[in-house]
């Protein structure tokens, strides 16, 4: 699979003509990009990736660049790694229902990255970084953020929404995202949450009145089949993770290599547009 997946990518890249044809450089920003896909496929650094005997023997005839040829043309790239990121996406089905969460991504006890912060996972604390997703029903991602371990998953979540279109879309979350702003946000995107409450049973206060959280209260606390519903369909980011994070390429760890804010975004970015990929071929093989 990982073959099939660098192949496409290379023919992605290079039917590229913006990506192909870049002025006063000597090496485009297909080759840059596939460099850089290649390392994040095979869990290689930069400089690793730069070495011919890690490649098929069909791929080296590439010219490639130095390294410090390639670490300055990556820094001027991470746009046109997004944008090849969403055409991916657009490629694959959507739904009207979503998926959030986050996931945490850790660095070792020892490590001195000054962006990674102590924040809360399951079962403690860490030091890290923290990826939030919004995800499609259908197993796509439709956008993250990276954020230090330490930030709100509610508040990052909210200004993630705030820049999506979201009509007709209704958003299934736990109850981390129970917040009167979480609602307000995905409302004026024109969305609705559902989002189970910490405690639920207990009152409401006066400025958590929130039309959609009153409605989600109703749906989850006082409907029988409502709370069972709910956790089968809020169920799906679980599948989504564990799939992004036990392929070949996911994102189980990270690094020792990746490491400040811009790189791990860097990273999560290549993931990502990876895992898409998978889908893309995991669809033509079902079809």
């Amino acid at each position: 699979m990982d073959s099939q997946l660098l192949k496409r990518l290379y023919r992605i890249l290079h039917d590229d003509p913006t990506l192909t044809r870049t002025p006063r450089c000597c090496y485009s920003d297909a080759v840059i990009l596939l460099i850089y896909a290649f390392g994040v496929l095979h869990q290689l650094s930069p400089r690793q990736a730069l070495q011919r005997r890690h490649w098929p023997i069909c791929y080296r005839r590439i010219r490639f660049p130095s390294y410090s040829q390639l670490m300055k043309r990556l820094a001027t790239l991470d746009e046109q790694l997004q944008q090849l990121s969403r055409l991916l996406r657009h490629q694959l089905p959507r739904t009207d229902q979503k998926v959030i969460d986050g996931k945490p991504l850790c660095v070792g006890g020892f490590s001195h990255d000054p962006d990674a912060a102590l924040g809360h996972v399951p079962g403690g604390f860490a030091r890290g970084y923290r990826l939030h997703l919004l995800a499609d029903h259908s197993g796509a991602i439709d956008a993250f953020a990276l954020t230090p371990m330490n930030q709100s998953e509610a508040s990052v979540m909210t200004r993630l929404l705030e820049r999506q279109p979201l009509s007709g879309v209704v958003i299934r979350a736990d109850a981390s995202y129970d917040a009167t702003a979480m609602y307000q946000a995905t409302r004026v995107a024109g969305g609705r949450l559902i989002a189970a409450r910490r405690k639920p049973g207990r009152g409401t206060a006066r400025r958590a009145r929130h039309p959609d959280r009153l409605a989600a209260i109703e749906q989850l606390e006082q409907r029988p089949d409502g709370l069972r519903v709910h956790r089968r369909l809020r169920g799906r980011v679980e599948q989504i993770l564990a799939h992004l994070g036990n392929l070949s390429f996911g994102l189980f760890a990270l690094p020792n290599h990746v490491r400040r804010l811009h790189r791990v975004r860097r990273w999560t970015e290549g993931k990502i547009l990876l895992y898409h990929l998978h889908l893309l071929e995991r669809q033509k093989t079902i079809k």
